[in-house]
């Protein structure tokens, strides 16, 4: 996909001030979710109250106890509030029967500008399941917290779609029409796509016919955006992330802007060669990354990652960091992050190397071939 064929994907704020009762009422969710999970497996006095108590904190250390080979469990802070959705992932992990009673279990709402049946609701719903399944058979990755997904030609109408579907969970995020139109133009020209922590959000460009060459046409980059959106997701979740209480803390909390986003089009970019036999080279990747001035110090903060080549910047040295230690090493990042690690912390128990030496060896990785295919070899 042309970067500069769309607008750049964000990760947006999800709820923002002033919606303690979603925010209740999704921890509520997950604690009876891991309540009904530790109930089945035989956890005596855990009923699913929705409320943690010594019966539930001491039922989920018991089932760690048990599963010792079970890498997801292992790396999962302490039950709380904030980490029972990590919980309900894991402890899901362990057998397919206890999926059931994870959120997420519950099909994903999926609407389109033009309704339910519509082209592009079918367009959304076969991109997200498509999405869905590649995470679970490439990651082993099964979000336990439902998402559901939207998009439009129109960023009011996008707008409007995403209201009403927060409608159905609940109360609906305020200045909502401000978040999507920053990203979707009305009518929209362009792909683009976002990320809360209940939506993904998506627009393409506006066609005279919704048909089946439309779909055709444009599959390729809406799943691509889909994958990158998704990833969004995954991170936020696997942060052990809750409601913001602020408008840009649970950005903070997550990590360097460079790394939330070149990880992103790192799967994105894994989702493209794996199902659409589409990729780019290592030097063609390196190049792309080769002259922008901004380092990756320079692209830390939240909304810092703004044009093409900055996120072409991101994805290669994500792309490094895979290379050198794996896949599961940068999901394992955001699993260091939820535990309460800082960015730093997290970097060196995923990486082995501190955030700041490798930020520094970058500037001349993406520039030397020779070094940078060394660093990816493991050298």
């Amino acid at each position: 996909m042309h970067k500069g064929m769309r607008i750049l994907a964000v990760l947006a704020v999800s709820l923002l001030p002033g919606f303690p009762q979603a925010a209740e009422q999704w921890e509520k969710d997950q604690i009876a979710c891991v309540q009904n999970q530790l109930a089945t497996l035989g956890i005596s006095g855990v009923s699913p109250t929705g409320k943690i108590n010594g019966a539930t904190k001491a039922g989920t250390e018991a089932i760690r106890g048990q599963y010792p080979s079970a890498a997801g469990l292992a790396l999962l802070p302490k039950l709380s509030g904030v980490s029972a959705v990590g919980w309900c992932r894991e402890i899901a992990a362990l057998q397919p029967a206890l999926r059931r009673f994870m959120p997420s279990a519950q099909p994903p709402l999926v609407t389109g500008e033009g309704g339910q049946g519509s082209m592009q609701t079918r367009l959304l719903a076969t991109a997200f399941r498509d999405v869905e399944q590649f995470f679970q058979s490439q990651y082993g990755i099964r979000p336990a917290s439902r998402v559901d997904v939207a998009g439009a030609a129109s960023g009011e109408v996008l707008t409007q779609l995403a209201v009403n579907l927060q409608r159905q969970r609940g109360r609906s995020i305020a200045r909502m029409k401000d978040h999507v139109t920053d990203n979707c133009d009305s009518p929209s020209l362009r792909y683009g796509g976002q990320a809360y922590r209940n939506q993904l959000l998506l627009c393409w460009p506006v066609a005279k016919q919704y048909d089946k060459g439309w779909y055709s046409k444009v599959y390729p980059v809406v799943s691509s955006i889909m994958a990158h959106e998704y990833m969004h997701h995954v991170q936020r979740e696997l942060a052990n992330d809750k409601v913001s209480t602020g408008a840009n803390r649970s950005q903070a909390k997550r990590g360097p802007a460079w790394m939330t986003e070149g990880t992103a089009e790192l799967v994105e970019a894994r989702w493209r060669r794996a199902k659409l036999g589409k990729g780019k080279s290592f030097a063609e990747l390196q190049k792309a990354a080769h002259d922008h001035p901004k380092t990756l110090g320079g692209m830390h903060g939240w909304g810092s990652v703004k044009d093409a080549h900055q996120y072409r910047v991101a994805h290669f040295a994500a792309h490094l960091l895979a290379e050198r230690y794996g896949d599961q090493a940068i999901m394992n990042y955001w699993r260091y992050i939820g535990q309460g690690q800082s960015w730093d912390g997290a970097f060196r128990a995923a990486f082995g190397e501190s955030l700041s030496a490798f930020s520094s060896r970058f500037e001349t990785l993406r520039h030397n071939t020779a070094q940078a295919k060394a660093y990816a070899a493991g050298q």
